[in-house]
């Protein structure tokens, strides 16, 4: 298995001359568009009762990643470092629109996804590069002992200004736009989060065309992967409410 996904290191996604600039433009329009929809009075109910937002913040910020770089440790002798590193950054990054979607239908607390979702999205610019940067170092320096791992360098600075680029500076003017063209918000926030939703899943399916023989000959351990990871997730997630219920 850890043979087979060698070859996901490979993996490239070309979009052609200044393709790179423009994928960054799109993700920051993606991020300006979640932040039209963060406002401070969503936060004024939870804060009333901060426990379920501090309790939720925690499980996110430090149990998430603790608990995937736990998982990408053991899981070592079947993945490959590309694939931990690669799962560390997802576990690094805010919850999404689509989560709160989620909530909705399986008539959750809405509000409290929604905060959560607000929160981590405000302080991405922070907390993802620190994130992957301390996890990811400490998976690398761990498993290195065994020498099967190249050198690595996760720069810090460098993936800070990055992320501050994509993320910071578009949550800034998005949440700014929301406050000072309250009209204007409420017209474009729903096409714009819908263009966002085509945006994002035109650039899946240009990876994916790009590399279809790549994941067709490593869908099934990918997807395994992938549930294993869900899974403990949600189980964080769920353990988590209840015990500090």
């Amino acid at each position: 298995m850890k043979e087979q996904l060698e070859s996901l290191s490979d993996l490239t996604i070309n979009f052609g001359q200044g393709g790179t600039t423009i994928v960054n433009i799109l993700l920051a329009f993606i991020m300006f568009g979640v932040a039209l929809g963060i406002k401070v009075d969503m936060f004024k109910e939870v804060f009333k009762k901060p426990k379920s937002l501090v309790v939720g913040l925690i499980l996110q910020w430090v149990g998430l990643p603790a608990l995937t770089t736990l998982l990408a440790i053991l899981m070592n002798n079947w993945i490959t470092p590309m694939i931990a590193l690669g799962m560390i950054l997802v576990a690094s990054c805010p919850g999404g629109n689509i989560s709160n979607f989620m909530s909705s239908f399986a008539k959750g607390n809405v509000e409290l996804s929604i905060s959560m979702t607000a929160v981590t999205s405000a302080f991405a610019t922070f907390t993802t590069p620190l994130n992957f940067f301390i996890w990811g170092n400490l998976y690398y320096r761990t498993v290195s002992i065994s020498g099967d791992v190249p050198e690595l360098v996760i720069p810090f600075l460098p993936m800070f200004g990055q992320v501050l680029i994509l993320l910071g500076i578009p949550i800034v003017l998005g949440m700014l736009f929301a406050k000072y063209f309250t009209k204007a918000t409420e017209k474009i926030t729903k096409p714009l989060q819908t263009l966002s939703i085509v945006v994002f899943f035109g650039m899946v399916i240009i990876a994916f065309a790009q590399n279809f023989q790549i994941f067709i000959d490593n869908i099934i351990y990918v997807f395994f992967i992938v549930l294993i990871h869900n899974a403990c997730a949600l189980g964080l997630g769920y353990g988590g409410a209840t015990l500090f219920k």
